[in-house]
């Protein structure tokens, strides 16, 4: 007698980009960018302005044609009929001033295969999810700038997609805001869907992704779970200070590495400062003073999403610039 074991195979990613490229005549664009985001999933796209994310996203959604690499969409080639099974919130935002909340949630939903009826009831209970139950006939125009995002995103959703692709949803959004469409990501994605949504905001990454993409001069510097991309932020502290020199040579007493980084205060340039784990804090305090470097801010580097992203993204900004 022959015993047949019946293994339960993973379900497919909903969504695998693979190398994809895309350079712009004027400069710009993406060189090779790969991600994945599994089903019932939230996955957060990470990366400084002008890093690719919005092309990325074109690529994925048919708006823009890229030059190399590969889209998949729920295991097959990206096609219309796929999308149509895709929520989609585009950088750019395209609501008429002159329309209704009400009749823009449900013309989106109509354009996505839901009967008309089927729309506006959509349409109604989304409004008032998201507290604008009284503004069903608010036209566009005369809603915050809040409530009309709140009102694009709810375009993105009101079809019941399996999957939601968004460029910064939290733009424009006060905090309270931002926490109650994150509270709405979290009912999607409870109730089976998946999410990828590009942000500058690592702490709402940190609080609703399982998975995060990081992308620097137009490449994956890394796509995996939350918990392993914060443990690779590196030991160290931000120091900003004048001198140069000094602050090379005391990093260097106690095997550090002097990183330079964007911005400063007046003729002050910030610095990364990067440690071996077994060299602590208070050691390179002492060695900034046994070289007499001026300290103008010391702020020791927080094993966090952002403290991992700008130190693997340091290499490919180099590439790129």
């Amino acid at each position: 007698m022959s015993y047949w074991a019946v293994v339960d195979s993973p379900a497919p990613d909903l969504l695998r980009v693979t190398g994809l490229a895309k350079r712009y005549r004027g400069g710009g664009g993406i060189d090779d960018v790969s991600l994945s985001v599994a089903p019932c999933s939230v996955t957060g796209f990470i990366g400084v302005n002008g890093a690719g994310k919005s092309t990325t996203l074109r690529c994925v959604m048919g708006l823009v044609r890229p030059d190399a690499g590969g889209v998949l969409l729920f295991g097959a080639a990206a096609g219309a009929a796929a999308r149509r099974r895709v929520g989609f919130l585009p950088e750019e935002r395209g609501l008429f001033p002159r329309e209704r909340a009400r009749d823009v949630i449900a013309f989106h939903a109509r354009l996505k295969g839901l009967a008309r009826r089927e729309a506006f009831r959509a349409a109604d209970r989304l409004l008032e999810r998201v507290g604008l139950g009284g503004r069903q006939r608010a036209r566009i125009e005369d809603l915050s700038k809040g409530n009309a995002q709140r009102v694009q995103i709810l375009c993105a959703l009101a079809h019941a997609p399996e999957l939601l692709i968004l460029d910064e949803p939290l733009s424009g959004l006060d905090p309270i805001a931002q926490s109650e469409v994150l509270s709405l990501f979290a009912e999607f994605r409870a109730g089976g869907g998946a999410i990828l949504f590009s942000t500058h905001s690592m702490p709402a990454a940190e609080a609703l992704c399982d998975r995060v993409v990081m992308l620097a001069g137009g490449r994956t510097v890394f796509d995996g779970p939350l918990d392993e991309a914060s443990g690779r932020a590196p030991h160290g502290a931000v120091v900003v200070t004048a001198d140069q020199a000094a602050l090379v040579a005391a990093a260097a007493s106690v095997g550090g590495e002097a990183r330079p980084m964007a911005g400063g205060i007046g003729e002050a340039t910030r610095w990364r400062v990067v440690l071996p784990r077994e060299v602590s804090h208070p050691a390179l305090v002492r060695a900034l003073a046994e070289y007499a470097v001026p300290i103008m801010a010391f702020e020791p580097i927080k094993a966090d999403l952002e403290g991992a992203f700008w130190d693997l993204a340091a290499p490919a900004r180099s590439r790129a610039a």
